[in-house]
């Protein structure tokens, strides 16, 4: 709806003489009266049209698409497209690239880009120009495997897991980095890598790295799949190729946390990072004083389950409905029904739960909100940190602590434990079960709204960069360490180079 429709014309007084000598002899006017009165209807026309363009120039200033009614509504929020990412089929894709790779085989103009190339090597920029405006591009020309399962989700737009987030994350910062992938996953609990090494054969001398599910990594490795390169299969896939893309934080690779890429720095694990701006920043940003009245606080849950009866849900029913007396707020969630008892006892503590949403009905409902209520599942979800993005304070619960020091960070574990270092007016991170502790928060984080906020390390200018830096990396001569270090000390897993 345009910005101009959502307000309805004023209905004014007749203007023209003849209407005017009706009302006046009507009304028994002097005429002295007339024109006094058209210069009052004149003033409120002015001050209405003055008030008018006020609040298109305010709606303008916080682009805000559009306004149902002038004071204080709900605002339709407009998706923009992420210019890094399109949803598709994986096995199309596949073939699009296959096609790209042999036309500039074709032309002449096909080189092996399997490994970095040296300085003296790379084009120089009218080269590489003339490259790339034929599609062939060094970088265009640079493959990358993406064999866990999570790619294949994201792509095809059947997932809202943190790990498929992760995944459309490194597809976007591929994609604008001008890199080429693959598809290689044969679906869910199918850690089979033929089609991995299918692909690795029909495009070895382009490939750069596969990116694959740690389960699949140990597949691979293993002998009887004829996977990695060894004595007996000197064609196979170089062990140092193998990325363990992995969501978690604990070490998921034969070759180490080196090999094992995960989203947050706060682990020992090679830093792959996770940017969800490309996403969030989507939708505009939803001032505070446009948000619904009365507040929204919107539940971190994907299950109703979530809310049951027993300690893992850090608050109580009674207590969000406290909040709601309170505060005056609205307590909203969307959530499989998957649990009928707890379902009608969340029903009976009038908490809104919409039911599971897309992606973009998600970031909507967010960006509507004033806070964000963790309730102890699930664990180190990427939502925390989509609405930061939007503005949206967080309310982490703490799970675990030092019950003689319980303000020693260091020994927390929060629902979001990538967040404890964080603070007010971000995040607000609450024992469970303290429920003084829960309502100081959600007071404070109602009335101290804050600005969207991205750490440096998930800005996609960052993680673009990081990308390039993980594609470009000499993986070889790190694995060839490991593989030396290994034969020193007489540990771990060998493999041939």
């Amino acid at each position: 709806m345009a910005l101009e429709s959502a307000y309805q014309p004023l209905a004014t007084s007749p203007s023209n003489e003849s209407n005017l000598d009706e009302q006046k002899g009507r009304h028994r006017r002097s005429r002295i009266d007339i024109p006094f009165t058209s210069f009052i209807l004149s003033r409120r026309k002015l001050v209405l049209a003055i008030l008018l363009s006020l609040s298109l120039i305010s709606a303008a200033l916080f682009s805000l698409p559009a306004l149902k009614t002038l004071y204080g509504s709900p605002i339709e929020l407009v998706p923009a497209e992420n210019p890094y990412f399109q949803t598709g089929g994986i096995w199309d894709h596949n073939d699009a690239i296959a096609a790209k790779l042999y036309r500039c085989e074709a032309l002449g103009l096909l080189r092996n880009t399997s490994l970095p190339l040296e300085s003296n090597l790379r084009p120089s920029a009218e080269e590489e120009a003339a490259l790339t405006a034929e599609g062939c591009g060094t970088n265009e020309t640079t493959i990358i495997i993406l064999a866990s399962l999570w790619f294949a989700e994201a792509y095809s737009g059947t997932s809202n897991t943190g790990e498929s987030i992760y995944a459309q994350s490194v597809i976007s910062a591929l994609n604008a980095n001008n890199y080429s992938y693959v598809f290689t996953s044969l679906g869910w609990y199918n850690p089979d890598m033929k089609k991995t090494v299918e692909l690795w054969n029909q495009h070895r001398w382009n490939v750069r790295m596969i990116l694959a599910d740690p389960d699949q990594v140990n597949v691979c490795w293993n002998p009887e799949h004829n996977c990695t390169k060894s004595e007996a299969n000197p064609e196979g896939i170089e062990a140092w190729r193998l990325m363990s893309f992995w969501y978690w934080d604990t070490i998921g690779n034969p070759l180490g946390p080196t090999f094992t890429l995960s989203p947050f720095a706060k682990t020992p694990n090679t830093l792959m990072s996770l940017s969800i701006e490309p996403t969030c920043k989507r939708l505009p940003y939803l001032p505070s004083a446009y948000r619904p009245h009365p507040p929204q606080a919107w539940l971190l849950a994907k299950q109703v389950h979530y809310l049951d009866n027993t300690t893992a849900f850090s608050w109580t029913l009674e207590a969000l409905t406290g909040l709601q007396k309170e505060f005056g707020i609205h307590v909203k969630g969307g959530m499989v029904d998957d649990d009928a008892e707890t379902l009608k006892r969340v029903k009976a503590a009038n908490i809104e739960n919409v039911g599971r949403l897309g992606k973009i009905e998600f970031y909507e409902e967010l960006a509507k909100s004033s806070v964000l209520i963790g309730v102890g599942r699930p664990r180190i979800s990427p939502s925390p940190w989509d609405a930061l993005c939007v503005g949206v304070p967080f309310i982490n619960p703490i799970l675990e602590w030092d019950e003689e020091d319980p303000k020693d960070r260091s020994k927390w574990h929060a629902q979001q434990w990538h967040m404890t270092d964080l603070d007010p007016p971000y995040v607000y991170n609450v024992h469970a079960h303290d429920i003084v502790g829960l309502r100081r928060a959600v007071h404070a984080a109602i009335h101290h709204p804050i600005e969207s906020f991205i750490p440096e390390v998930m800005t996609f200018k960052w993680v673009r960069n990081r990308m390039g830096e993980i594609v470009e990396s000499d993986w070889r001569t790190k694995a060839k360490g490991i593989l030396e270090e290994r034969l020193r000390v007489g540990e771990g897993a060998l493999f041939v180079m």
